[in-house]
């Protein structure tokens, strides 16, 4: 039995294509460092998540702890990093802390970290979807970044692959459910989908970064 097939291969090369930008100059080093945790703990989680599956254990409680909630919290505070704006800021804070005190009271009163918490992600990828939307939408109407060339900014490229990313598994998580019992074929088909898109995001989060030094070689060009 292998841990490490093609899926968690791709998101171990984002991490390790990661590390090189800690040791260049660069304007985005905190919103780098924190796409490298959410590198760390999506590589740990599903090197664990693989293990535990052939062995037929149950993992809900790790990713209900690191994904669910850690990996939001997270993502989170890389939008709070890249917001420009106080009001945006203040009320991303407050809907982070509002989203932790709802896991713990979920977990405490209603459901157990042993089943996954569905609903939470479902708020969760909510709220990041939303941050996705600002973003894209602030790049036009108040023109930031105006003065760039957008196409090698790697913060729109990361929104975006996360923005593709939830949306797509928060539809998958919360009819995994009623699918399995339809049609588990179509379930296996639409688990590699969203692979491919967990693939897509981590990657571009280890890759992007590198994007302003290709535009910087084209100018000298």
């Amino acid at each position: 039995m292998e841990l490490i097939d093609w899926y968690n291969g791709s998101l171990l090369v984002g991490l390790l294509f990661s590390i090189p930008h800690f040791f260049l100059k660069s304007k985005y080093k905190k919103e780098h460092l924190i796409s490298f945790a959410i590198l760390i703990v999506a590589n740990i989680l599903e090197l664990y998540g693989e293990y535990t599956v052939q062995r037929k254990i149950n993992n809900s409680l790790a990713y209900n702890l690191f994904f669910v909630y850690g990996e939001t919290l997270l993502i989170l505070g890389l939008f709070y990093s890249i917001f420009k704006e106080k009001k945006p800021k203040f009320f991303l804070k407050i809907a982070s802390f509002a989203f932790l005190l709802w896991g713990i009271l979920y977990t405490i009163l209603i459901e157990n970290l042993r089943a996954f918490h569905t609903l939470s992600f479902s708020i969760g990828s909510l709220i990041i979807i939303l941050c996705c939307i600002y973003f894209l939408v602030s790049i036009f109407l108040k023109e930031w970044y105006i003065k760039e060339f957008l196409m090698a900014n790697p913060l729109f490229w990361i929104t975006v692959f996360i923005f593709f990313f939830y949306s797509a598994t928060t539809l998958y998580f919360s009819s995994v459910n009623l699918i399995l019992k339809i049609d588990p074929k179509l379930n296996s088909i639409l688990a590699s989908i969203n692979k491919i898109m967990a693939v897509t995001m981590y990657l571009g989060m280890g890759l992007a970064f590198y994007l302003p030094y290709f535009n910087r070689s084209e100018q000298k060009i």
